[in-house]
């Protein structure tokens, strides 16, 4: 069931991934982050169904050794159908957007 504020919340969420896929466009060493925090997750053994995180590092490693894989993981970022919100729920981009480039979508959230 989708909690009942989802659909309201749906278009701010969206659009922190576009800017984040905005931002990993410009700078895709910003990649390293998600890795990171997957190896950290998966090591630290607390989660127990790991598939997506596994998902996410392979789209990572084959956008950092191709263009045209770099631009289909922007694609998926920029995505807001049901399989790519499904995905980003156990997303492990968390650390590649600042707390000041956070703060407009929290403020938002928040009132």
């Amino acid at each position: 069931m989708i909690p009942e504020d989802y659909v309201w919340l749906n278009p701010l969420i969206h659009q922190k991934w576009l800017f984040t896929a905005d931002k990993i466009e410009r700078q895709p060493e910003l990649l390293e982050i998600p890795l990171k925090n997957i190896a950290r997750w998966i090591a630290m053994g607390r989660l127990g169904d790991v598939r997506s995180l596994i998902l996410w590092r392979e789209r990572i490693e084959m956008a950092q050794a191709s263009t045209g894989a770099f631009a289909d993981l922007l694609a998926f970022l920029r995505d807001d159908g049901e399989f790519a919100r499904q995905m980003k729920s156990c997303s492990p981009f968390p650390g590649v957007l600042t707390e000041e480039e956070l703060d407009p979508f929290i403020c938002a959230w928040t009132h």
